[in-house]
């Protein structure tokens, strides 16, 4: 699938080894509107992939860089895990009406099989989660 450059201000240095994949739904009716939202440094919010209805990529923040995704979150003894963790988001109402598009299937796999072969993951997570 296609990967997009969409970087966010949202962002900082990462200090932490990454360990975990969070997976989000971003809760808003199409893409525009959350890339938008990432891009403004007022949000305060970023991932590091959204993934659009159509199954395309858009690498908002570097794998080694932190994304502001999580906010007081706990993980196996860890705290704020923005600093251990890549954050995979789908474009997605999140309403429990919507599904996820194969497209948008296909695309999470790839995100996930990548950072699984080349970081020490230890686990997938949601954000309801953590």
């Amino acid at each position: 699938m296609t990967e997009v450059l969409r970087l966010s201000p949202n962002q900082d240095t990462r200090a932490h080894p990454i360990r975990v994949i969070v997976i989000h739904a971003d809760a808003s009716p199409n893409e525009k509107g959350t890339l938008g939202w990432l891009e403004n440094p007022k949000s305060k919010v970023s991932y590091h992939v959204l993934i659009g209805r159509k199954g395309t990529k858009y690498r908002c923040v570097l794998d080694t860089r932190r994304a502001w995704a999580v906010g007081y979150s706990v993980w196996r003894g860890a705290r704020n895990i923005n600093h251990i963790a890549l954050n995979v988001a789908f474009a997605n109402r999140n309403d429990g009406k919507e599904p996820l598009t194969s497209a948008q299937i296909a695309s999470a796999r790839e995100v996930i099989a990548e950072w699984r072969a080349k970081w020490k993951i230890e686990d997938t997570t949601t954000h309801q989660i953590v």
